[in-house]
């Protein structure tokens, strides 16, 4: 997709995105019995006329003429159907879904989620769960063991519990250790924050089965460390020592002043961190599975090593790299953003924001529940049918002013068969699906700033689309028509004088004259170079070809070949030694070849906007204009 800061380069003045609310909907324009209100003017007249450098073009005349010629160029865009190409339809669709989604986030609800994220990095919960996974639709006898579980989560040891009823398949008992925001599914996350320690959660449903969770302590994070470490295997292949021999070993060499990065190479079995010398990606105490491993390294000063300790993973040197506690919120807020979108909380607000439109549009739908009394399986299972009683044309969901039918639902519930869903989940799927299109429908009806947006984007493409083909493209594929312009204008494409040689500057005039008298005996730039910057004179040289004109040069000074005098430049000082001097001269063809398809495309543009004034009838509304203009200059 172009980038969007590309278009708006091409649209010079006009192309912002609109964000007030319209004001004065008089039309201030007519093109082709299209009217542009005076609201749409001004907003793009208030954000850019301070792009304009020229105070000759601010005037509200001037910048009228200039919004005239680029909806001119939309009309003409329009007219020949560079609105129909696919290209064009695809390319807007794509940006169209990306946008609309910033406009439908429910702000209030994106706004706790993140800001909760934020309070539980900030502290970590250590827990036990018991998990008893839903196999299949019996869902019942899952919630009725998990009961029975925490009954004896109640009374009985976890370690007891683990040894009786843990399995690795259906039912799981673990020791989950510290975590903290994003570490488990949203729902267990809740269930864990909530639930005061050394207390017992009720029963809760997550993707995977139904929990209990058993909290044990809270505290507050230790922020980030960036750690290395030399690791030996529990079951290490070494045959001659054990992994605790191998790695008092390795501990000696180190005290001895072995190199750490260089031993975690060649010894340590993380075979994904050896090939960096240890080092690990950076980690926050709530993500390492082991707690022992997190305390020890966030006990470590930056840089020191610890003792040799053992995990159930095996056997650890680390060191320290860095460590920083948890970031404000504002530095973590986008990452935090990215994460709530992507986590199992995007769920929750999608479902508040579906509460909300289907309040706002007084949605009428039968239950979910209902369902199976409209629809029901043809004779061969293939397929869904509809109750005889029922008409295919009658209402089932109505959304405002919409009505969607039984039969829509069939087809729709036909179409996806294969999809292997309830038919409750299908018809939840179905009212979803149509009340947040309808929402996307009324978008630009209710929202101005997404009206405007859209508005803008939609014309810099046919703008891009038609300046490409009939300007920029046109310019640069004909030769004979740039060489007769190139011919016509030769006197417009010309090098401007320049000098060819080196600028010494200093803010001391002193300096500047021990450069000239070096100069003068013909001493090299590098030997006075050498021989003025030795005692910290801080000249700077520069050498090549200057424009006169240049900010290295001085203003309005007569230049000569040769050392010239010391001449003031702002709050210093510059003296020149000319080499050569050339002056202004016509540029061959190739040599002004950029400029030339740059003034060519102007006069391209120029005579196609003389066109579209005669093709297109437009007017202004005089009386509605000075009314504008008095507003803006009691302003």
């Amino acid at each position: 997709m172009r980038v969007l800061s590309s278009i708006t380069s091409i649209l010079c003045f006009w192309m912002n995105f609109a964000q007030d609310q319209p004001k004065n909907t008089d039309a201030l324009i007519t093109i082709n019995k299209e009217e542009i209100s005076v609201d749409e003017f001004m907003n793009v007249y208030n954000k850019n006329i301070q792009l304009i450098e020229d105070e000759d073009q601010k005037g509200i005349d001037n910048y009228l003429e200039l919004f005239i010629n680029y909806k001119l160029k939309i009309a003409d865009a329009k007219s020949e159907g560079f609105d129909k190409k696919q290209s064009y339809l695809d390319e807007y669709e794509k940006y169209k879904n990306q946008l609309i989604d910033t406009y439908l986030l429910d702000k209030k609800v994106t706004s706790e989620l993140l800001e909760e994220a934020y309070s539980r990095t900030k502290e970590e919960v250590k827990a036990q769960h018991i998990l008893v996974r839903v196999t299949g639709q019996d869902t019942l006898s899952a919630l009725n063991q998990i009961r029975e579980f925490r009954a004896r989560f109640l009374n009985e040891s976890f370690e007891t519990l683990k040894k009786s009823i843990h399995n690795g398949n259906a039912i799981f008992v673990e020791d989950l250790g510290y975590f903290s925001a994003f570490k488990m599914v949203y729902d267990f996350e809740n269930a864990a924050y909530n639930t005061p320690i050394g207390e017992i959660s009720q029963p809760f449903k997550t993707q995977f089965g139904y929990h209990v969770v058993k909290v044990l302590d809270k505290r507050p994070s230790k922020g980030q460390a960036e750690a290395a470490h030399i690791m030996i295997t529990n079951k290490s292949n070494d045959t001659e020592q054990t992994a605790e021999q191998r790695i008092n070993e390795l501990y000696r060499l180190i005290e001895q002043g072995e190199s750490f990065e260089n031993l975690a190479k060649q010894y340590s079995e993380d075979k994904s961190s050896a090939v960096n010398g240890g080092k690990l990606k950076p980690f926050k105490s709530g993500e390492i599975n082991s707690e022992l491993f997190v305390d020890t390294a966030f006990s470590l000063d930056v840089g020191a090593i610890s003792n040799p300790i053992q995990t159930k993973y095996g056997w650890h040197i680390i060191k320290l790299l860095d460590k920083k506690p948890i970031e404000s919120f504002e530095q973590l807020k986008f990452d935090l953003d990215k994460k709530v979108k992507r986590d199992s909380r995007s769920q929750v607000i999608k479902k508040r924001m579906l509460a909300s439109i289907m309040n706002q549009y007084q949605v009428q739908a039968p239950k979910s529940n209902t369902i199976s009394t409209f629809y029901k399986k043809n004779k061969d299972e293939s397929g869904w049918i509809l109750n005889e009683s029922l008409s295919f044309e009658n209402q089932l969901i109505k959304i405002k002013n919409r009505v969607l039918s039984y039969g829509d639902f069939l087809s729709f519930l036909n179409n996806n068969s294969k999809t292997k869903k309830s038919l409750e989940d299908h018809y939840n799927t179905f009212l979803e699906n149509n009340v947040m299109q309808y929402k996307k429908d009324q978008l630009p009806f209710e929202n101005a700033e997404y009206a405007n947006v859209l508005r803008e984007y939609e014309e810099g493409l046919l703008l891009f689309d038609i300046m490409e083909e009939k300007i920029w493209n046109r310019a640069k594929n004909d030769s004979l028509g740039l060489l007769e312009h190139y011919k016509n204008n030769a006197s417009k494409f010309i090098s401007p004088k320049n000098i060819s040689g080196t600028i010494a500057r200093s803010d001391k005039k002193s300096t500047l004259k021990k450069v000239k008298n070096l100069w003068d005996k013909n001493i090299s730039n590098d030997e006075v170079s050498k021989v003025v910057n030795a005692k910290n004179q801080n000249v700077i040289f520069s050498s090549g070809t200057f424009e006169i004109g240049s900010s290295l040069l001085p203003k309005n000074a007569v230049f000569e070949t040769g050392v010239s005098k010391i001449f003031d430049l702002d709050a210093s000082y510059v003296v020149l030694n000319i080499l050569n001097q050339q002056p202004e001269k016509v540029l061959s063809f190739e040599d002004a070849r950029g400029a030339v398809i740059s003034s060519y495309q102007n006069l391209l543009e120029q005579n196609w906007i003389e066109v579209l004034r005669a093709k297109f009838s437009f007017s202004v509304n005089q009386n509605v204009l000075n009314e504008l203009k008095q507003k803006i200059s009691n302003k």
